[in-house]
This record gives structure tokens, sequence and C-alpha cells, in this order.
């Protein structure tokens, strides 16, 4: 039954995603928006009408993304004239300060000033975003000055009205299938709590109850229908209940996961975690918003990473639901991820950033939902078992234990050695990284040292980079990285040579059993298939060169430390870098040193 019920709660959250995920797109032509920064915060509408068409940079894709900022922002758009009336949307309830005016030749035809600290009320259409009304059907300019200490993005559109109300619809019901599964959720944990006592129902009422709270304030559902008197509860709704959802979470992870008991170390960082948000908490109704949300933001992904270890380290050790629980932690981190990702700017997609949050915490209520549900009956069959059957049953729980430990250990064997591999791997090129070239250049000089072989360690620099990327871009550089990597390994073919990139444009290669005659034959084989080695990119056609400097161990006649082998080679590098680029330049090292 239990299975049944949690197929049932998949589907219905797939179709509501399916539906929050394919909303309808206006249709009617969108008009260029542009802004301009007044970090002063001293320019009025009229001086911002005075500025000259060059002095606006034009938003991208209609969604406005600057991250954090205390900067006020300046936007307008010129709406020409149409046979319909039309809605301005502006899609991001979190901006504290929206003042908009519409002007035509010089004349204020309307203004508002609205924004999640000023009262709900103040808003001309009743929604949980600002949406305005256009004066009329001619031709319009929109300005608007924006000041926040949320996040400075939104999404700027204009709509026929029943394309906006049908567009609404989609989200509207996504958005009540949401919050009436947690609902749903809420209440039956709330009786199952009233059934069986057991007080970890109890809390996860609760913490349910807080994500839907904090998702409201998101939204700004919450400011629509449960606090629109109150704009100081919206302001720092996010970081209030931010906090109180990582205290349940932890309170909900410590009884879920049984940590006083399976883990000690793991209980402890819990409660400790719990201290940390409640001070956060408390931070909160203190400070100013900008002040704290950078830290509810480290805070959040931190939470969500130590109750994922959590998760990890007892299904490791064996606890069966535990990789339940750390899939649907899995799902809210990344939701988390994307959302402090969002707030900083670095992540462009409004939707998304909005809606991947409330479908993964969606996910992540039901998966621990059954992890309850499964540690409840789990604990129930087992009292009822060791009553019938104690000595059998403990018999075949610890063979069960240890087959599910063994298969954990082979994941993480698996795992670690997976881990192993990428660590020492450059992400980009496929090469070796400069860690493990830290790594291994020890080895290499204690065994030459033994072998009595000399060892070459030559360093490479792409010349001119930074040049190339700011001209045509990263996507070329990054090109040229790739290409430049698969031709040194295709030089370097002996069985002991090495190609390491290490760092930026930089790559290192070491040759074992190679003195300076053998290094000067591989270094100018090198430049010169550099120099011929042909680069197309989209209709260009390019060539590079290197600037090589390389530096020679004689194993039988000197001592050598790593981080002075790697200084000649680079020392010889920027020879070669000083002496015009595209040169060789070698670095004897002459005397013993350590």
């Amino acid at each position: 039954m239990t299975h049944y019920l949690a197929k049932l709660w998949l589907i219905l959250l797939l179709l509501g995603g399916l539906s929050v995920a394919t909303p309808s797109l206006a249709q009617t032509p969108q008009p260029k928006l542009q802004y301009l920064v007044d970090a002063e915060q001293q320019l009025t509408l009229e001086r911002v009408l005075e500025y000259p068409a060059s002095a606006w940079q034009v938003v991208e894709n209609d969604e406005a993304s600057f991250g954090y900022t205390t900067d006020t922002y300046w936007f307008i758009s010129h709406i020409d004239e149409a046979a319909f009336d039309r809605i301005v949307h502006i899609g991001y309830p979190l901006l504290d300060s929206v003042q908009v005016y519409f002007v035509r030749d010089g004349e204020l035809l309307g203004q508002y000033h609205v924004g999640d600290q000023q009262p709900y009320k103040a808003r001309p259409i009743d929604h949980k975003n600002f949406v305005f009304e256009l004066p009329d059907r001619g031709a319009v300019t929109l300005v608007m000055r924006i000041q926040t200490e949320s996040s400075m993005r939104f999404s700027f559109s204009v709509w026929k009205p029943v394309e906006f109300h049908q567009q609404q619809q989609y989200i509207a019901g996504s958005t009540a299938v949401y919050f009436g599964l947690l609902l749903c959720m809420m209440v039956y944990n709330f009786f199952s709590f009233g059934v069986t006592r057991d007080v970890s129902f109890l809390n996860y009422a609760a913490y349910i109850f807080s994500i839907g709270l904090l998702l409201a304030g998101l939204d700004g559902t919450g400011y629509q229908y449960l606090w629109p008197e109150w704009p100081w509860l919206q302001d720092r709704i996010v970081t209030m209940i931010g906090s109180l959802v990582f205290i349940f979470a932890s309170q909900v992870a410590a009884q879920v996961l049984m940590t006083k008991q399976r883990g000690p170390n793991l209980h402890r960082a819990l409660r400790l975690s719990q201290v940390v948000y409640s001070i956060i908490f408390i931070a909160s109704l203190i400070f100013a918003y900008s002040t704290i949300i950078p830290y509810v933001l480290i805070a959040a992904v931190l939470g969500c990473t130590q109750l994922m270890i959590t998760g990890i380290v007892l299904w490791r050790r064996g606890l069966n639901y535990a990789r339940i629980y750390t899939l649907a932690l899995g799902c809210l981190l990344f939701a988390i991820s994307c959302n402090a990702l969002g707030y900083l700017g670095w992540f462009d997609s409004i939707f998304i950033q909005r809606y991947a949050i409330m479908l993964a915490s969606a996910l992540e209520i039901m998966l621990l939902s059954l992890v309850l549900a499964i540690r409840f009956n789990d604990d129930r069959r087992h009292r009822l078992l060791a009553e019938r059957r104690l000595n059998s049953e403990l018999e075949l729980m610890v063979q069960q234990r240890t087959q599910e430990l063994e298969q954990a250990l082979d994941q993480l064997r698996v795992a670690n050695t997976e881990l192993d591999k990428k660590s020492k791997q450059d992400r980009l090129t496929g090469l070796f990284n400069r860690g493990y070239m830290d790594e291994e250049l020890p080895r290499e000089i204690r065994r030459a040292k033994r072998s009595g072989q000399d060892l070459t360690l030559m360093m490479l620099d792409i010349d001119h980079f930074k040049a190339l990327n700011d001209q045509h871009g990263h996507l070329l550089g990054d090109l040229v990285l790739t290409q430049l990597a698969e031709l040194l390994q295709d030089l370097t073919q002996r069985g002991g040579d090495r190609v390491f990139r290490y760092g930026g444009e930089e790559f290192a290669i070491l040759l074992p059993a190679t003195d300076e005659i053998g290094a000067r034959e591989t270094a100018n084989r090198i430049a010169d298939a550099i120099r011929t080695m042909p680069i197309q990119y989209h209709d260009m056609q390019l060539q590079i060169t290197v600037s090589i400097g390389i530096a020679v161990y004689y194993a039988a006649t000197m001592e050598v430390t790593p981080e002075a082998f790697i200084g000649a080679a680079d020392d010889a590098l920027y020879q070669a870098k000083n002496a015009g680029r595209d040169t060789i330049r070698f670095a004897r090292i002459d005397a013993p040193f350590r």
C-alpha cells in the first residue's frame, strides 16, 4: 500500500511539474528593455529621460540579472501603439522598491510605487508579482526605478490581458497542486503522530509547514494571501523561515536516521548546526536583509551538504532507507544551489531558478515521507519479529547488514576509484592536472636519482592567449587548449612521458631519461608542430605559438627539490617570453642545491 501511494504521489507531482514547465508564451511582440546604473542614487525621472540612447544598455532575453547590488537601476522600454489593451508583467516578487512611470511626449501619464517593502494594497492589480495596465493603446515610454536588498533580477514581458490570464492559469494551477501536496503531507503526518505518538511525524509536519511558508515567501503567494499587511515580514521571510527550515530538517534527520544511536558524532554535528541556524534566525530579526542573506545562502548549501553527508555515512553503515533520504536531500541541494546561484546573478533562467526549488522540495518531501513510513514500519516489524524469533532473526539481520555493507563498500570503492581518477585529470583537456604533477614530480626525481638517468621538465605557455580570449571569446580559448593538449600527447609517446595542464594556458611535460640534447630536439619538434597546427573556428583559421622553458636535472651530479626544479623551468619560461615569445630557453642547474 505504501509503494502504491508513493507512486501515485509521484505521478501527481510529474503532472504538476509538466504544467509548470510548459506555460503558454506571450504572442504579443516584446519591446526592448534597456537599463542604466544609478550608483549614486541621485537621478530623477526628468534627468533619466534626457539621457541619450547610447547611455542605455540592452537587457538580453528580457531577463534582467545583476545579482546582489546596492546600486539603483533605471530601466526604460518604448512600447509601440497597438490595437488592443496591454499588461506589463515584472516577474520577481522580492524586489523592495519598484517605481513605474508611463510617459508620452514628456508628459507623465501615470505612476506607481510598489515592492515587497511597500504595502500590498499599493499594487494596481492583485497579483503576487508586479503587474500594471498600460494607460491606453497608444505608444508609451515605460520607465522603472528599481532598488532592492534582494537579488536584482526579474523577467519583463508585455501581454494581452487574455494571454496573460491564460498563462497565469497554468502557473496558478501548478502552484495550487504544490501547496495542496504540502498541506496533504502535513495533515497526514500530523494524524500519524496522533495515532502512533511518534514525535518524528510531528517534527516532519513542522518541517513541511516551514517549507511551505518559505516557498510562499519566495513565490510571492504568502504576501498576496497570508500577510499582505506586513511588509516587514515579507522583507525578512526568506532569512527567518529559511533558518527554521533547517532547524526542523536537522531535527527530522536526527530522528529518522536515529543518529544518536547510529552515529553520535553525526548527532552532535546536527545539534551544533541547529544552534547556528537559531543564531541566524535571531540575527534576521535584528539586521537588514542584505546583511543576513549571504549567510543564509551559505548556510543553506552547507546545511543540505551536511544532511547529505549524514545520510551517506549511515547508508554506508547499512541503513537501508538512508539511500532514499540521500536522494531526497540531493534533489533539494541541487535546487537550493540553483536558487543561490540565481540570486547571485550566476544563473540566468529566472523560471528554472524559481520553480526548481519548488519541484525539488515536493519530491524531497514525498521521499522523506516514504523514508519515515519505511522507518516506522521497519521498527514495528522488527519489534514483532524480535518477540517471536529473537535468535534466528538476529542472525539473519546480521547477514543482511553485512551484505548491504559489502555492497555499499563495493560501490564506495568504485566511486573512490573514479573520484581518484577524476581528481588527477583536468576536466577540459583530459590531461593530468597540476595536483597530480605535484605528486608525480617527487617520485620521478627519486627514480632518476636511483637510476642515475637525467630528467627533463618542460614548461609551455601559449603566446598572447589572453588577447585571443578577449578578442574571440572563451569558446575559442577552450578549443585552442583542447587541440594543443591532443597535439602534445601525440608528440610525447614514450612510456614514461607525461603531459600536464599546469594552469590556465600553461602546460608541463615531464621527460624521464632525457638530457639537454634530447630535450632540445623534443622542444623544437613541439614548437614546429604547434606553429603549423591549424585551428579552425567558424570561418576563421588561426595559428598559435608557444614559449618553452626547460630545466634538466642531472641526477648523477646533483640534487634538486621539486620546488627548485619547477622554479628553474619557470624561470626559463619567463626568459623565453621576455625574449619575444615563440622561443626556447634552458635553465641549467649547474650546482647541487636543496
